[in-house]
């Protein structure tokens, strides 16, 4: 095998692996399994004064918005990416997944994360349209029938948290299956922190 052929099968295994690799990222921040981040205390609520600065915590939002920043949106699509409302195309699953398990999500975040100025207990709601999801995560800190955590998140630190959960036959059917939202409130006062919506839809409904 000349040298010209050798080049030729690595330039295109090469733009094939790069291929895959879009493909997949694709498919785990619309579709298939959605990893969020979730910001509190945030939104148009937060007093003046109940947050961190971005250039103290940096991240996302110190990269993005430098100057023109001035405060935390509730949550996003991926902790590097938009944030705001979290939109799940069902429509948009790979083909694997569609033959396999079409009607099972997974949202996930391992960024719950505390952007204000003192420690927070929290309660989390989370409203699919009467989808229970199943809550799952690796935290001890954790009462599973108050949905409460049981430990003080820091200021700048996270806390994590998985949903899974099954969508109905007759609701995947629809090109517009819920507009629900996830909540956080402060487990000691009741006082909401963030509110994310999220939205699911299948594109491929007719």
């Amino acid at each position: 095998m000349n040298r010209n052929v050798l080049w030729a099968l690595g330039i295109a295994g090469f733009l094939f692996a790069g291929y895959i690799g879009m493909w997949s990222a694709s498919l785990f921040t619309i579709s298939e399994s959605m990893h969020i981040s979730v910001n509190f205390p945030a939104g148009a609520n937060v007093p003046s004064g109940q947050q961190m600065d971005c250039c103290d915590l940096g991240g996302t939002w110190q990269r993005k918005y430098g100057a023109d920043w001035n405060d935390y949106p509730s949550g996003g699509v991926l902790v590097w990416g938009e944030e705001g409302e979290v939109l799940i195309d069902l429509g948009k699953m790979g083909w694997l997944k569609r033959v396999l398990q079409p009607r099972y999500f997974n949202l996930s975040s391992h960024w719950i994360r505390n952007v204000g100025l003192k420690p927070y207990k929290l309660r989390m709601e989370m409203d699919l349209c009467g989808i229970e999801p199943e809550w799952v995560t690796f935290e001890a800190a954790w009462d599973p029938v108050t949905r409460t955590t049981t430990r003080y998140i820091e200021p700048g630190k996270t806390y994590n948290m998985d949903w899974y959960f099954h969508i109905p036959e007759a609701m995947f059917d629809r090109s517009e299956i819920c507009q629900g939202e996830f909540a956080l409130f402060d487990a000691d006062t009741g006082e909401p922190l963030s509110v994310l919506p999220i939205t699911l839809i299948n594109s491929r409904a007719q």
